[in-house]
Parts: C-alpha cells; structure tokens; sequence
C-alpha cells in the first residue's frame, strides 16, 4: 500500500440484496486484500443452493465470505461480488505491490506515474 501508485485502501459496504457484476481491475501489478469486518449470518442447513449467502468470485475460484479472514485476490482476473441477504456486508479493501513485481519494475512503474501526475495526467 505504502509506496504504490495505485495504492488504496477503504472500506466497503455491500447492501444487503445486491451484487456488484463482474469486472476485472485495470492491471495486474497489484494483489488486492479483502477483509471481511460484517458479514450476514450464513444460509440455513436446509438451503440446497449451492451459492453462498455473501461471497466472491475471481475466474472460476468462489469463496464465501468469513469475518476476520482474508482473502488475498488478483483483480486483473475477472470477479463478481453478491449478498444474497437482509443484512450489510463489510469489508476493508487495500492493495499490494504483486510479489512478482520487482523492485527496479516498482521505481519505473513509481515513476511513471509520478511524471504521469506531474502532467496533471492523471489525479492525485
């Protein structure tokens, strides 16, 4: 987060009955970091659903979501996020450096968008 970019970090709320469709992030120089602070209770024993109350998918991978757990996710790939439930769903977003990203690839990448800024290119 410190150092990147694109770095950000913020909390989201997913109202409860509704979904966010699949998109993919714009590159794949970053990990994203999901932590679930508020998640709804979980879907009774007798639903024969397979698709979790609240949950994630990246690709062809869906997760359900579990306070207090991380998920860590390449957001290049294309994801999904849905609350099938009454209740609000919450989370903390922030970003990682891709460890396969090196350091010289981060000081040029840093300073392109440092001169990117300096254009007035880009906000920040």
């Amino acid at each position: 987060l410190f150092g990147t970019p694109f770095g950000f970090c913020f909390f989201s709320t997913l109202h409860g009955n509704s979904s966010i469709k699949a998109h993919s992030g714009p590159m794949n120089l970053r990990l994203r970091v999901h932590l679930p602070l508020v998640t709804p209770a979980l879907k009774s024993a007798r639903d024969t659903t397979h698709r979790p109350t609240t949950g994630i998918r990246v690709a062809d991978q869906t997760r359900e979501w579990h306070e207090g757990s991380a998920l860590v996710l390449d957001d290049s790939y294309v994801h999904e996020v849905w609350n099938d439930s009454e209740e609000s769903r919450v989370i903390l977003l922030l970003d990682l450096w891709h460890p396969d990203v090196r350091m010289e690839e981060r000081e040029k990448i840093t300073n392109m968008f440092n001169y990117a800024r300096g254009k007035g290119w880009i906000g920040g």
